[in-house]
């Protein structure tokens, strides 16, 4: 649902409201069915969490093996299920039943543009922007917007950017496989190595330090241990090794036990 005119007073309005009809002015105390929402206005945010830079979203087409007995239907932006758009033509924007995230079907409003953060959650704000923040509370990124492509050009994801099925709950997201850290699921929230390099290398790096630090607590300890009557300060640095290796075989432990979550194809 867009807002008409009122951006000063109200811009963050869900876009998605299920009991209510395109044409129905929305009511501000209603509870909040989709967390899709309008631009905050605001070029800054308190909540810096993550700056990221994206580029605008552009509706989806129609779905090339739709079918005519149910009607037009457009593949999710998120997790490529089939969406059967029926009676919600003259709306903006759908949502998937899989995933619970819009996609847009019809261009954005004049003066307007669509921006998907990477926690999925559709936002429309200003076509002017350059920074906004997502709204939602457990994600909060200053979005930093690409220069916008002129109309009729095709808008690529960044390069490395996969659709990912998460091997914790077998839900699909999308990650950039370029950046060198664990995916963390949008739907489950938990942390997972896409692909298995990722946690091979991280175990294997703290397997090696552990394994160092113990020979060298141990070395330390033989080499000092008829100095330890003059002092018992040596006893605490007996210890630092150790903890340290203790650590590391925690972290060892940790990437070992990693569930791993594969790439299924490119954005």
């Amino acid at each position: 649902m867009f807002d008409s005119g009122n951006e000063g007073n109200n811009e963050n309005v869900p876009l998605l409201i299920d009991h209510l009809s395109p044409t129905t002015e929305y009511d501000s105390t209603e509870p909040r069915r989709e967390e899709v929402y309008m631009d905050q206005g605001r070029e800054e945010s308190a909540h810096l969490h993550e700056e990221i830079c994206v580029e605008p979203t552009q509706p989806a087409t129609n779905a090339p093996n739709s079918v005519v007995q149910t009607g037009p239907s457009v593949t999710c932006r998120v997790c490529s299920t089939t969406i059967i758009i029926g009676e919600k033509s003259n709306q903006h924007v759908v949502k998937c039943t899989q995933c619970q995230e819009a996609t847009p079907i019809r261009a954005a409003p004049p003066g307007k543009k669509y921006v998907r953060c990477p926690c999925n959650c559709l936002l429309l704000c200003r076509a002017a922007s350059n920074r906004i923040a997502c709204p939602r509370r457990n994600c909060q990124r200053v979005i930093t917007l690409s220069a916008t492509q002129p109309p009729g050009a095709s808008i690529r994801a960044p390069a490395g950017t996969q659709r990912v099925n998460c091997g914790h709950c077998d839900g699909e997201f999308v990650f950039n496989t370029m950046n060198n850290t664990a995916a963390k699921c949008p739907h489950c929230k938990k942390v997972s190595s896409v692909g298995e390099p990722y946690a091979h290398n991280r175990a294997l790096l703290s397997a090696v330090i552990s394994i160092i630090a113990v020979l060298f607590g141990i070395g330390f300890l033989l080499g000092t241990l008829l100095l330890v009557k003059r002092s018992w300060i040596f006893y605490a640095l007996w210890v630092i090794p150790f903890v340290i290796s203790s650590l590391f075989f925690i972290r060892f432990l940790y990437y070992k036990r990693m569930k791993i979550s594969y790439v299924i194809g490119p954005y």
